[in-house]
């Protein structure tokens, strides 16, 4: 009994609602299978993003990259595989276009083309997922290029005398990445504002009311959260299987290239279920004459040129630009450090990502019950872990102090930062996708999701840049005075954000333009029954 009243609750949707609400919204109702393949989406999609976009492939870049190396004392000589067998003075060295640099750097700078060649295709691709029924067809398309661009990286290591198809490829599928996370984002307020406890808040109190704005809150952070729990629960299931693999086959290069494989397959499997349980949703058609490969960028220079009109949404994304690099540059940091000084296993830095994992998943858990039960605000829940994050750079500095025997000097501390990174940093992605929710005007979901994920994209070339050249110049460790300030900037701008007046700024955005829209199509009827009469008198005539 009890197991059909949880099942009822779980996935049969109520069908007074569909007699009751239905006739308050344009589009269909979100029913419960959608939200499930909502978190399906999340659960391959997301394993993809935390394990193998973070780990797996940072991992055989690096390896194939120092494999091609040579010393710079010597360039005719490769280097040796024991770092202690390198010569006094001499560096590991990989071309990068015109410039040497290497191992570490390398990985680093193949992310900060991969960030800029992200920004042009989304851009252009986003503001078409508004317009028509487009967006779950470009999502699914986007996520299998994807999967395949990751497959092949297995490639690279198997041929090392094309060891740079390791790079390239790289870039493509981050591109891909992160033009299928701006398309997932969006369909947060989309779901939102669908739902049955949202619409029926809608009917009972009008649209603008507290009640109203309240269930939209809830509901999208139940969706935002739901997503990174169900993605961090992914990235678990992935983390145990590669390093059931590593363990069996063997940490060899070759082996974490096969792991991108077995993750394609992965991500594949539960975008195809998917694509059979959720519903494609119908927005206003493209505008006539409008160009396919220019539309989106004209869209977004046109928002971008309304800022004054949304201010509180451009200083959030101001804020959002510095805390999402320094998300970034801490974990690929971290993950340098752990191969380059403490000369950790693919094993053991897999241990640490499922640690990671594990208490993100916890972490979640806690941060959304506290915002339903208790009332917390989202833009609490940031501040507060985006403070607490910024502790992690701050410890690993104290290993410049001589004589201190912590600091990451020690294979343990990985895994206690690891824990700390995921207690933290989950519950920062899951709120600020709900904050920014707030900020979007009706219609532009995808458009401004983008925004939002480049503002974290875009940012994120200037920390391993600023990396590299502080690597180049002192040394790896004291690249943690450069990421902890990343954290605490951003947090005293984001205590200056006023949600409600960004909320409203979003409503008058939308009613600004839909007035605009009704004169223009006046204006275009009016000059139409002119022409017609001019017509009329020339017949007569």
């Amino acid at each position: 009994m009890a197991f059909q009243r949880l099942r009822q609750r779980l996935l049969h949707d109520d069908p007074e609602d569909v007699v009751q609400l239905q006739p308050h919204i344009r589009e269909r109702l979100t029913k419960k299978k959608e939200q499930w393949a909502f978190f399906l989406f999340a659960f391959g999609y997301f394993s993809w993003s935390n394990t193998t976009g973070s780990l797996f492939q940072p991992l055989l870049v690096q390896q194939v990259a120092r494999n091609a190396s040579h010393l710079s004392s010597d360039p005719s000589l490769p280097c040796p595989d024991d770092d202690s067998l390198i010569p006094e003075g001499a560096r590991c060295l990989v071309p990068f276009g015109f410039m040497l640099v290497e191992p570490t750097s390398y990985a680093l700078l193949i992310n900060v083309v991969a960030v800029w060649c992200t920004i042009i295709v989304a851009l252009g691709t986003s503001a078409f997922a508004d317009h028509g029924r487009s967006s779950k067809k470009l999502m699914m398309t986007f996520c299998t290029l994807l999967a395949l661009t990751t497959s092949f990286m297995f490639i690279a290591p198997l041929k090392p005398e094309v060891w740079w198809l390791a790079g390239v490829l790289m870039v493509i599928g981050l591109i891909f990445k992160g033009v299928t996370l701006n398309f997932f984002d969006a369909h947060i307020p989309i779901l939102a504002r669908h739902h049955p406890k949202v619409v029926r808040a809608m009917a009972d109190h009008g649209e603008n009311s507290r009640e109203h704005v309240v269930a939209k809150l809830r509901v999208a952070t139940f969706l935002s959260g739901g997503a990174s729990a169900a993605g961090f629960a992914g990235g678990i299931v992935m983390t145990i299987l590669g390093a059931a693999m590593l363990m069996i086959m063997g940490a060899e290069t070759l082996i974490v290239g096969y792991c991108l494989v077995m993750s394609a397959v992965f991500v594949l499997i539960f975008m195809i279920i998917y694509g059979f349980l959720s519903h494609q949703r119908t927005s206003d058609p493209l505008p006539p004459n409008a160009s396919y490969l220019t539309f989106g960028y004209v869209r977004v220079y046109k928002t971008v040129r309304q800022m004054r009109r949304l201010k509180t949404m451009f200083f959030y994304l101001s804020a959002w630009f510095i805390l999402g690099d320094g998300l970034t540059s801490t974990t690929n940091i971290a993950i340098l450090i752990a191969q380059d000084q403490l000369k950790v296993s693919n094993d053991a830095l897999i241990i640490a990502v499922l640690m990671e994992y594990v208490f993100a998943a916890v972490s979640m858990s806690f941060w959304i019950w506290l915002q339903n039960s208790r009332g917390v605000k989202p833009m609490t829940v940031v501040i507060v872990n985006s403070c607490l994050f910024g502790l992690i750079p701050i410890y690993c500095l104290t290993g410049l102090i001589d004589g201190n025997p912590v600091g990451l000097k020690n294979k343990w501390e990985l895994n206690m930062l690891a824990s700390l990174f995921g207690l933290f940093i989950g519950a920062i992605y899951a709120s600020n996708r709900v904050v920014f929710s707030q900020f979007i005007p009706l219609g532009h979901e995808n458009e401004l999701y983008t925004l939002f994920e480049m503002a974290s994209e875009s940012s994120s070339w200037i920390g391993p840049l600023v990396c590299t050249a502080i690597i180049e110049s002192y040394g790896i460790r004291h690249t943690h005075w450069f990421l902890a300030s990343q954290f605490y900037i951003p947090a005293v701008m984001l205590c200056f954000v006023d949600v409600e007046k960004g909320r409203q700024e979003a409503i008058d955005f939308y009613d600004n333009e839909q007035e605009e829209k009704k004169a223009r199509l006046e204006a275009e009827a009016t000059d139409m029954e002119q022409t017609d009469a001019k017509c009329i008198e020339a017949k007569e005539f």
